[in-house]
């Protein structure tokens, strides 16, 4: 049996016939990227590896934004476009992989993004789901549970009830999956079009707290990143964990937020959402090229 093996110039003509026909599913709708980690060339992975994209398929990705998609900041996410799919991008957590290798990688292509920063967790922090994986690939479901709905997410209670458990901690990772520096993070957003917005103040399951909490949370954060990076600081906030509730999204209002992100959802329009629940299509680690690109194109909406 002969294998079917398509030429270059027939594999770019199947895009473009994909792009014509799955184009009217996405028109007059928007995306929204979500990233976390990027592991730099030459690095082998760590931490909640599904986390984590590999430098070379992010620049893959990178590459057929550039050619395919009008890119926009997220604070213009909702202004008209070129006529081709409308599409912003975001970067949880600001590992420093991100903050360093990444960016690099978007201001080579003058594309634009927006880094989710807590800042109380900058400065070579290590989160808990990297810490306890115990070598496994992925963070024990049950755990992970526990850790959001039980004890908040934060960071501090988490560590000590893993202690208490006798689950170990394994904060010796690459330098990649500690988070950047304050002062990496302002190198970053010196790159034209590359922005910060709110992770909250310490990353906290903001679901999980009373309306109090919440306040302190995203109005602390909010006004210690305008303090320190101005303008580059945009009034839009991701929930950590993609966890919200209607008290978050009544305070997230208050402060004076434009709008706020989910971590789940792909393609939507923006007069069909709450826009202090806006969806995000998460780019795991292994998402297939072809997969990348029928998400793009709206031949999967999610």
């Amino acid at each position: 049996m002969h294998r079917l093996v398509k030429r270059p110039m027939e594999r770019a003509i199947s895009s473009r016939v994909v792009g014509w026909m799955t184009r009217p599913r996405v028109r007059g709708k928007r995306l929204i990227l979500a990233y976390h980690g990027i592991i730099p060339e030459g690095e082998a992975p760590a931490g909640e590896q599904a986390l984590f994209v590999a430098q070379r398929d992010f620049a893959t990705h990178l590459d057929m934004l550039a050619a395919e998609a009008d890119v926009a900041p997220l604070d213009r996410i909702d202004e008209p476009g070129d006529g081709r799919p409308r599409i912003a991008i975001t970067i949880d957590d600001a590992y420093r992989g991100a903050v360093n290798v990444g960016v690099r990688e978007l201001a080579a292509r003058s594309l634009p993004a927006t880094i989710f920063v807590a800042p109380a967790r900058l400065n070579n922090h290590v989160f808990w789901w990297d810490a306890l994986l115990s070598h496994s690939a992925r963070l024990d479901e049950k755990l992970r549970n526990h850790a959001l709905h039980r004890l908040g997410g934060a960071d501090e209670r988490v560590r000590v009830w893993a202690a208490k458990a006798g689950i170990p901690a394994l904060d010796e990772l690459p330098a990649y999956a500690h988070t950047a520096t304050s002062g990496e993070l302002a190198a970053a957003l010196r790159f034209p079009g590359i922005t910060v917005g709110s992770h909250s103040w310490s990353h906290a399951n903001l679901a999980s707290m009373g309306i109090a909490d919440v306040v302190t949370e995203v109005r602390r954060s909010r006004e210690w990143l305008r303090a320190e990076f101005g303008e580059k600081a945009i009034d839009w906030l991701a929930y950590p964990y993609g966890l919200e509730s209607v008290q978050a999204r009544v305070a997230v209002a208050d402060a004076s937020y434009t709008g706020a992100l989910g971590i789940g959802g792909g393609w939507h329009r923006a007069a069909e959402v709450s826009p202090f629940a806006r969806p995000r299509l998460n780019i795991a680690a292994g998402l297939s090229v072809a997969g990348f690109r029928a998400r793009l194109h709206g031949a999967l909406l999610s």
